[in-house]
């Protein structure tokens, strides 16, 4: 147990710093959580960290075959990420906000909250940007001086519980500060936001080599 939690505590630290650097996985939990309440900013964010949590379960099983993967895919990875994040924008901008801080999650309609959840854990998944941290611990591997990898099974929980521990505060803090915003701010601020997650989708789109 002792091994297992001095291996779980410097995974979770990976994990948290990972998920710090503000992107769009972090603005679409702020706008979700604004637009339709702190659940769908938490689903969004959870997301991300099962991202996470897949990548640095790869760096641990496959060694370099994680890097030369990656290399493989950067194009396509670049060029889906960037598609989805222009799509996620057009529709940010599109939504209506009249179900703001969750007024129906007493309803079926919460359903959609698995769409939240799966929607950035494929925009995570397809974004280059995700797999860096994780291409360090695969590095780590190879040169036989592992730095947090010495349990498998430690490792990806660890990176899951600190990059999930982020982005549930980033919601919850969202929800605490914003939560009393009217609807013609949210409106204003949803639009601010696809037109910004377009913007990073053609960015990654355009930075193709």
């Amino acid at each position: 147990m002792t091994s297992f939690i001095g291996h779980l505590l410097p995974a979770a630290a990976l994990g948290l710093f990972a998920a710090i650097p503000f992107g769009p996985i972090g603005l679409m939990c702020v706008q979700r959580t604004l637009a339709f309440g702190i659940r769908f900013g938490i689903a969004s964010g959870m997301g991300a960290a099962t991202a996470h949590g897949m990548f640095s379960s790869l760096a641990v099983v496959s060694g370099t075959a994680l890097t030369q993967v990656t290399l493989a895919l950067h194009t396509p990875l670049r060029i889906t990420g960037g598609i989805v994040l222009v799509l996620m924008g057009l529709r940010t901008i599109l939504v209506s906000t009249d179900t703001a801080n969750g007024s129906t999650c007493g309803d079926p309609t919460c359903g959609d909250l698995f769409s939240a959840y799966t929607s950035t854990l494929l925009i995570a998944a397809a974004n280059p940007m995700t797999i860096l941290p994780y291409l360090g611990v695969t590095s780590a591997l190879e040169t036989g001086k592992p730095l947090i990898i010495g349990c498998a099974l430690a490792t990806p929980i660890g990176v899951m519980l600190g990059s999930a521990s982020w982005y549930l505060f980033l919601a919850l803090s969202t929800n605490t500060m914003f939560r009393s915003l009217q609807k013609a701010a949210l409106d204003w601020f949803n639009k601010l936001t696809g037109v910004l997650l377009i913007a990073l989708g053609a960015s990654l789109c355009a930075r193709i080599v």
